[in-house]
């Protein structure tokens, strides 16, 4: 999707495909010619997913071992004002079966560790004096975990109470919604 594009062209990162009208078709693709320009495959969520993406993607990482398979995030769902979508996790999910085992995505995104490395590398924080928000146990909460951070679980979103019963990833803090946070201390003049 365009967000994806802009981070990478901000990064003087060239890229072919995602919304390129070209991509865009139902039609499925009568030839994929090999592209040796392509060194990555990155797949995000993509509301716009289709079989031409799919097979292009598929036929760059299956004819050169040499090309990166990198996922922004597997979550499986994201949460709308319609209610639960399907996230990134589910626009990988075909490429991870028609690949196999052998072929597995590296994911960039929450929970991994180099998404956290990315950050340090950028910015000057201290991490025990940082706290990891976020509505995801699997993803925002092991994420904050792994990397050393407090975490507050905000139940607005993916996450419910019942979900921390017999969970591996236990937050610090909890909080019904991130509104009902208050600042403490002096207030302003």
């Amino acid at each position: 999707m365009a967000g994806l594009e802009e981070e990478l062209a901000s990064e003087g990162i060239s890229f072919v495909g995602g919304t390129d009208p070209a991509d865009n078709t139902l039609a499925p693709p009568s030839v994929i010619p090999d592209d040796p320009s392509v060194g990555a495959v990155v797949v995000g969520l993509d509301t716009s997913i289709n079989y031409t993406k799919l097979s292009k993607a598929f036929r760059y990482l299956h004819s050169d071992p040499s090309v990166v398979f990198l996922a922004t995030n597997d979550d499986s769902t994201y949460p709308s004002a319609s209610g639960l979508l399907p996230g990134a996790g589910s626009i990988l999910a075909p490429l991870r079966y028609a690949l196999g085992p052998t072929r597995p995505p590296l994911s960039l995104g929450k929970p991994s560790v180099s998404m956290l490395d990315a950050i340090k590398a950028k910015h000057d924080f201290d991490p025990a004096r940082t706290l990891m928000i976020g509505d995801r146990l699997n993803t925002d909460i092991q994420f904050g975990k792994a990397g050393g951070l407090s975490t507050l679980l905000v139940l607005t979103g993916i996450a419910k109470e019942a979900d921390l019963d017999g969970s591996d990833v236990v937050p610090d803090y909890i909080t019904a919604s991130i509104g009902d946070l208050i600042a403490v201390g002096k207030p302003p003049a």
